[in-house]
């Protein structure tokens, strides 16, 4: 080894796989593509391959990593590891045990490990720094290039829960690499969503086969990968920003009205049925244009009209691809999705749904009641009353706590709605850090602001008004212009609709009247546009 272990670039990790080369190709053809455009560490998997074989593709593949200055990792066979002098070796849990490998191969090959579980973690730290250099986690995403794989993909919540591990246990010499299913539409958002909760620790890299191995193209498929690697932000909403350039204030919020009256957003509602017409309502009330729609082989178009922006309820269960398709299609086209997960862990079913979700895509929004929100922050998962909010809770520090971890969790705009709505920015601008997650900035360092206007019982006795609220962000969100402020505009969606709720509530006559009314007084706070008029109040806590 010509390198110390310290000084290895675990970020583009390239794994081979002789058997998808595509025609005229070799495995050194591919390997040589990747290493002249990116590839930091090669590791050679043939699991097909008569031994014979595989030293002979290992000492070629060798050469190439020589001349590029590039450690050499052989999967499994150790045997194959220590006959061609590679520099390190890859095993997973059902090979050979770790001390063992560890004693055969000397202290300084690098050895890394599959991992998947938090005991597994536990065991690394146990065993201490001469043992395990690196762990690959996941597997992330369903992947077609392990045969008969059985593991359950983890998505990047379950890489989190791997990289607080290692900090709760102290393991920091061990680095780390996503593995499975990773691609370039996928590679950023996972970058971006898994850091530990400390904001110490993000991935050092990823860890793939197709995208290069399978590539027609292997060079210009390396120079995608590494430009996406190298990028400082990801930029999941287009041009919009994450950072407001100061404190929300009536002038701000006036602003962004005004952008929302110009844009006029459309506003894609994927959303249960007893909200669908008041939703509707709502959103043209705010000076948006709603429109109702499960149609899968539409979205693609739909995402790309100018301000599209799409509101995803799970109150009514649509077709997981369905789903899967418009959060896909929202994000490549880098447009806002605000994501309500309606009985977040009321049944399995629904907390199985709404995981599945949050691991596909980015949301701009997540906003919940106060059980969902404790819910997906890991706070208090079996205090559910179905899909309604649990009024008894009004501990407002744990509230705010479970809001700061749903925003830094999925990085995210957190709205946790209730008596006094919580909202939270976990976006940190869209940066993006290999391995130094947020440079420290924990979840407890995130600033939580309150939204009050007294007791509105009445807004607990009518239908979709939580997912109504919904409908608000989405439309103001939505409507912003270039460079416009998110976090200002979830803010005034969420000021906007407690304000017109309060009035609603005080010339109603009923339940029947307050639907009515709450549409009449949103739509005159919207057009009047006098913030400085409204009831709601914003607390920096």
């Amino acid at each position: 080894m010509v390198f110390t272990k310290k000084e290895v670039d675990y970020s583009l990790y390239l794994v081979t796989d002789s058997g998808m080369l595509p025609e005229g190709t070799t495995l050194c053809s591919q390997v040589e593509a990747g290493l002249q455009n990116g590839v930091t560490l090669v590791q050679i998997r043939e699991k097909e391959t008569d031994t014979k074989l595989f030293i002979e593709e290992a000492l070629e593949v060798r050469k190439l990593c020589t001349k590029y200055n590039v450690p050499l990792i052989i999967n499994d066979r150790i045997d194959v590891a220590m006959a061609i002098k590679a520099d390190g070796v890859h095993v997973g849990q059902d090979d050979m045990p770790i001390p063992m490998v560890r004693d055969l191969v000397g202290p300084d090959m690098i050895i890394g490990w599959s991992v998947g579980k938090i005991s597994e973690v536990e065991q690394l730290s146990q065993w201490g720094p001469k043992y395990v250099d690196y762990i690959g986690i996941g597997t992330l995403f369903p992947t077609q290039t392990k045969k008969n794989s059985k593991k359950v993909p983890m998505g990047p919540q379950g890489a989190i829960e791997i990289l607080n591990a290692l900090e709760s246990n102290n393991a920091t010499w061990c680095r780390t690499v996503g593995i499975g299913g990773l691609h370039p539409d996928n590679i950023q958002r996972v970058l971006y969503q898994c850091t530990s909760s400390n904001g110490k620790r993000s991935l050092d890299g990823i860890s793939l086969v197709s995208d290069i191995m399978a590539s027609k193209d292997a060079a210009g498929s390396t120079k995608i990968l590494r430009a996406l690697l190298d990028s400082t932000t990801y930029e999941f909403d287009k041009s919009l920003k994450f950072d407001s350039e100061g404190p929300v204030n009536h002038q701000s919020i006036s602003n962004v009205i005004k952008q929302v009256s110009s844009n006029r957003p459309l506003v894609q509602h994927i959303t249960n049925k007893v909200h669908q017409n008041f939703g509707a309502n709502v959103t043209l009330a705010l000076g948006s244009s709603p429109i109702m729609s499960e149609i899968e082989s539409e979205v693609g178009e739909l995402c790309k009209i100018p301000n599209a922006t799409l509101l995803l309820n799970t109150g009514s269960v649509a077709p997981i691809e369905m789903l899967r398709t418009a959060v896909h299609a929202y994000n490549e086209e880098r447009r806002p999705i605000v994501f309500d997960p309606v009985g977040y862990s009321a049944t399995t079913t629904r907390r199985s749904l709404n995981d599945s979700l949050l691991s596909y895509g980015q949301f701009t929004c997540v906003k919940g009641n106060s059980s969902e929100i404790l819910g997906l922050s890991g706070l208090n998962r079996d205090n559910m009353k179905g899909v309604d909010a649990d009024t008894s809770l009004t501990d407002i520090k744990l509230l705010a706590q479970a809001t700061r971890i749903v925003a830094f969790k999925y990085k995210t705009i957190a709205v946790c709605t209730g008596q006094t709505d919580f909202i939270c920015d976990g976006t940190f601008g869209g940066e993006l850090h290999l391995s130094t997650a947020t440079n420290g900035s924990s979840v407890d360092s995130l600033t939580v602001f309150a939204v009050s206007n007294g007791d509105i019982p009445i807004m607990g006795d009518i239908t979709a008004s939580g997912c109504s609220l919904g409908s608000t962000i989405a439309s103001l969100v939505g409507g912003l212009g270039p460079s416009g402020s998110v976090f200002d505009a979830v803010v005034s969606a969420v000021l906007l609709y407690k304000s017109a709720g309060k009035l609603a509530s005080e010339t109603c006559e009923g339940s029947g009247s307050f639907h009515v009314k709450l549409i009449d007084n949103l739509y005159n706070l919207f057009n009047e546009n006098e913030p400085s008029k409204w009831s709601a109040t914003l607390q920096q806590l």
